[in-house]
């Protein structure tokens, strides 16, 4: 790695009035002599000229924009694929099983649990591939809040520990009929054959290795695992992860990737005056010496049990470089000083603030091409943070342009949304649960479809290519991008964030056509027609194009 300072440049100009103008008076100097009796051009007249260019350049650019953008907007435009021309390899899309899960598990209903997890995890709904499960710190046991839903119930028994930390090693100290909730969904999501990674993530060490014993700091900006039990925290999250692959996993697939992420979100404060959800601070320095810890006891473990576990890190709260309280260099540049960074073949970030912002994106992706280009990208965790579910087709296209620039600006080769079920009026979730008339009742919205449009057709394996769309200055509202698929065939998704419909060229498809179309009024509408060259996309919409031979 560059030993150079990291930080992202600032482009400063030089403003006009600071410039140094050189007179020509130097010695010899040919200066040029008005003619005798004549006076400049007057003051008044040269302003009046400047103004008269001025206006014709503003009104020569106006008829060119104008133009341009008419002959985009009512013309046709062109996409051309080009498949020589290769990006990243998808790995896959998930969600989080944090939070609701441990409620909604607990139904006495059977139907309505399988329905949500053919909604995420079946062929006929979002098939994705990553179940994030999130192994808890058991901030549920010691809550003194009202939503214990944000802590998460520990297998460990706490009973069991006496001031040992090596208690944690030993899998007889703990209870794994807890979590039973989480666990049956789990199977069930499982059970629908199209997982092939299972990320465990935690968002606080268990409470008995804190410093104030809570899954939350006492103070904000405050590291609350104690330096004292990083070996034992390695080694809490090596056994549950081995118990729930052993006896879970194995039942279904044991050849599904199993990733440890033991850290979620180090920068964020997590810790003061109404701080109730699980999560752990951690400064860089300190942050850099536990995944020390954490990858020498998995690869220990590893060795020991002929296991494969993974490590993930480092869950980036948000990769906006121009937020101070990212401290994306301050992490990066402290994880070189350690062996384990040798090893680390993807960074994880969550895409919270960046929303649809290019810039935000322009700068992390050119900051981890230059100093750390061999290493992949996951987005591991996005969701709006509003209050009000949007049900419209605006926060479709919204979210679809989310995904869509982080695959595309980013090279991200997973991309998360954060819950997969939710409750309630927030926008959190991919689909929601609710009880209306005392009947539970699963909705999803634009949202959850427009997700399906990345997730259901671009399977781990598929290799983005390049997808240039000759609206270069974006009048139209359309942007794409494409993957080559893992049968041969080439996925096209489009948006059109425009009230108007577009009619597109394409250059480089194939033969067959399988057009799906999200609209205000439909849901991935599913047609096939010959490939004629061209593909008209309605105002306001999402679509996918699946080009087959």
């Amino acid at each position: 790695m560059k030993e150079e300072n990291k930080q992202i440049e600032a482009v400063s100009e030089t403003h006009p009035d600071t410039l140094q103008t050189q007179e020509n008076t130097a010695i010899g100097a040919d200066v040029e002599q008005k003619p005798a009796g004549k006076k400049g051009m007057p003051r008044k007249k040269k302003l009046v000229i400047a103004l008269a260019v001025v206006l014709s350049v503003v009104v020569a650019l106006g008829a060119f924009f104008g133009i341009y953008s008419a002959a985009v907007i009512y013309g046709t435009t062109t996409i051309t694929l080009d498949e020589s021309k290769t990006y990243q390899t998808m790995e896959g899309f998930g969600a989080s099983s944090a939070w609701i899960y441990q409620d909604f598990g607990k139904l006495d209903n059977p139907q309505i649990k399988e329905q949500a997890m053919e909604m995420l995890y079946g062929d006929s709904g979002l098939k994705l591939n990553t179940f994030r499960y999130n192994i808890g710190g058991g901030g549920i046991e010691v809550a003194s809040y009202g939503d214990e839903l944000r802590g998460a119930e520990s297998f460990f028994v706490a009973e069991n520990f006496k001031g040992d930390y090596s208690v944690f090693k030993d899998a007889s100290n703990y209870d794994f009929t807890k979590d039973a909730a989480v666990r049956e969904l789990f199977e069930l999501a499982l059970s629908k054959g199209n997982i092939e990674q299972v990320v465990f993530f935690a968002n606080s060490p268990h409470y008995t290795m804190t410093l104030n014993g809570k899954t939350h700091g006492e103070q904000i900006n405050v590291d609350n695992l104690k330096e004292e039990c990083y070996e034992a925290f390695s080694d809490y999250l090596m056994v549950i992860t081995d118990y729930l692959y052993e006896n879970i996993i194995c039942k279904y697939d044991k050849d599904i990737k199993v990733i440890i992420s033991p850290v979620n979100e180090p920068q964020w404060k997590w810790g003061g005056e109404g701080a109730t959800q699980e999560g752990c601070h951690y400064e860089p320095e300190a942050l850099a010496k536990f995944y020390q810890q954490f990858y020498t006891t998995l690869n220990a473990f590893n060795e020991t049990n002929g296991t494969n576990f993974e490590m993930d890190i480092f869950e980036c709260g948000k990769y906006m470089m121009v937020a101070s309280s990212a401290r994306v260099n301050e992490y990066m540049t402290e994880f070189e000083k350690y062996p384990f960074f040798e090893s680390v073949t993807n960074i994880s970030a969550h895409s919270y603030g960046a929303d649809t912002s290019k810039f935000h994106r322009t700068l992390f992706s050119e900051y981890m091409d230059k100093y750390y280009s061999d290493l992949k990208i996951s987005i591991t965790e996005y969701c709006v943070l509003e209050f009000g579910v949007d049900p419209t087709m605006d926060m479709g296209i919204f979210s679809a342009q989310v995904i869509m620039r982080d695959l595309a600006m980013l090279d991200a080769v997973n991309w998360n949304y954060w819950l997969s079920i939710s409750k309630g009026d927030y926008e959190d979730g991919l689909i929601y649960w609710n009880n209306v008339d005392g009947q539970d009742v699963i909705k999803s919205y634009k949202r959850y479809y427009a997700m399906g449009h990345f997730s259901k057709f671009i399977e781990s394996g598929s290799v983005r290519i390049d997808a240039s769309y000759s609206d270069t200055l974006a009048f139209n509202g359309v942007e794409c991008v494409a993957f080559k698929k893992t049968d041969g065939s080439i996925a096209l998704v489009v948006i059109n964030d425009s009230s108007r419909s577009h009619k597109i060229n394409i250059e480089g498809g194939y033969a067959n056509v399988t057009e799906i179309l999200t609209t205000e009024e439909e849901n991935w509408k599913t047609s096939e027609y010959s490939n004629t060259g061209s593909v008209t996309i309605p105002a306001n919409s999402i679509a996918t194009y699946v080009f087959s031979k």
